[in-house]
């Protein structure tokens, strides 16, 4: 599969989004999504799967580093031996 040809905009809305992505996939905490220009742009070049675009977004990122600081200050539950076990920690 060969890479498509990106006018000078996308090229430049690329290399944002190239960095944007490393530093995700590197320190989530400190990072930001995509925006919707650089998600289109970096799933035209092969960068990021376009059924995924979502993932990449800032709004959902925004709920990644929540639950990541929630994970690693302790404010997440454990796993559930069982569907009713999950019911009465979430009836608690």
């Amino acid at each position: 599969m060969s890479t498509p040809e990106l006018a000078k905009k996308e090229q430049r809305i690329l290399a944002r989004a190239k960095d944007k992505i490393k530093t995700i996939n590197e320190n989530m905490l400190n990072s930001k999504g995509l925006t919707e220009a650089e998600a289109n742009v970096a799933a035209k070049a092969g960068l990021i799967d376009p059924e995924q675009k979502y993932w990449w977004l800032e709004l959902w990122q925004k709920g990644e580093r929540e639950a990541e600081r929630d994970e690693r200050e302790g404010r997440s539950s454990s796993e559930f031996e069982t569907a009713e076990d999950l019911l009465v920690y979430l009836h608690k």
